[in-house]
């Protein structure tokens, strides 16, 4: 986006100030499955394509025979399916007209990441070396198994992922390490009664925000069964976080609570407001404790 648009945001300024000055003209998408595995939804593929000053550049072939592939898909796979191909087929004087923009977003298929390429001084990058790929199975199931091909992507920039596999948290709390999920029933933590599990340790690294969401409404909806059903023991001996803290503090760890962070907040807001943006966040830890007397 513009940065008069990302100034109105809750970007920091220092963010802001790297991005106005951002070289950038080229950034590429690269995904090891094809664009029936993509996981972003429409809306978000919908505001890239329609981000003033870019174009999008999607491989025609890519897309050969998959209207008739996505006829009986869920109709939210379907949907962004079509307007990836009617994005990928864009008429000529369309795609004239995108080729005046400054600035270009690409998706690569069927590529696996193998290995950062260094420049000649070993300072920063200059590609990616990936692996080809075919597809064995189909739908969201399907693997990437590599053809033995591979080639390079020329780059000056490479942004990784943080990752996607749960890991385990506790050798308490029982862990399928082939899944990378916590086994659970609706959320219920298989063998450790009223211990609760939502998101991706409980069903995998699949889905949106908005999936994360209905999901955590079922694991609470568990919470309030068994409380209801007088599973969980909420008697007054269970001290419940006043023992947390106590410990804490013996170790000398000062937690922060929940009216801590409301004053965080507020003063984030009460700073964006004078900068005529919704917040102003604060990312170093040390002005967030003063702030809260700590």
């Amino acid at each position: 986006s513009a940065v008069s648009v990302l100034q109105k945001t809750d970007i920091t300024d220092s963010s802001l100030a790297a991005l106005a000055c951002s070289k950038v003209k080229r950034v590429w998408l690269v995904g090891r499955r094809g664009p029936l595995q993509v996981a972003f939804t429409i809306k978000e593929l919908r505001e890239m394509i329609n981000l003033p000053g870019s174009r999008a550049v999607l491989d025609p072939a890519n897309f050969a025979g998959l209207e008739n592939a996505v006829k009986d898909a869920p109709r939210p796979r379907k949907r962004l399916t079509e307007l990836m191909i009617k994005t990928a087929l864009e008429k000529p004087v369309e795609v004239q007209a995108g080729a005046a923009a400054p600035r270009e977003w690409g998706l690569k298929f069927q590529r696996s990441p193998q290995e950062v390429l260094p420049s000649t001084d070993g300072r920063r990058a200059r590609g990616v070396r990936m692996a080809l790929t075919r597809l064995e199975g189909s739908g969201d199931s399907a693997k990437a198994i590599p053809t033995g091909d591979v080639e390079e992507l020329e780059c000056g920039l490479v942004l990784s992922s943080i990752g996607y596999r749960s890991l385990p948290l506790d050798p308490a709390v029982p862990f399928d390490s082939q899944r990378g999920v916590i086994p659970n029933s609706s959320g219920r933590v298989e063998g450790v009664p009223g211990l609760y599990c939502s998101g991706w340790v409980k069903r995998g690294p699949t889905g949106v925000i908005i999936t994360t969401m209905n999901d955590s409404f079922d694991t609470a909806q568990s919470v309030l069964e068994d409380l209801q059903g007088g599973v969980l023991d909420v008697s007054p001996s269970r001290e419940g976080f006043g023992a947390v803290e106590s410990i804490l503090r013996s170790r000398g760890v000062r937690p922060v609570s929940f009216s801590d962070w409301e004053k965080i907040d507020a003063a984030e807001v009460a700073r964006g407001k004078a900068a005529g943006k919704p917040r102003e966040k604060i990312v170093d830890p040390a002005e967030m404790l003063r702030i809260i007397g700590h």
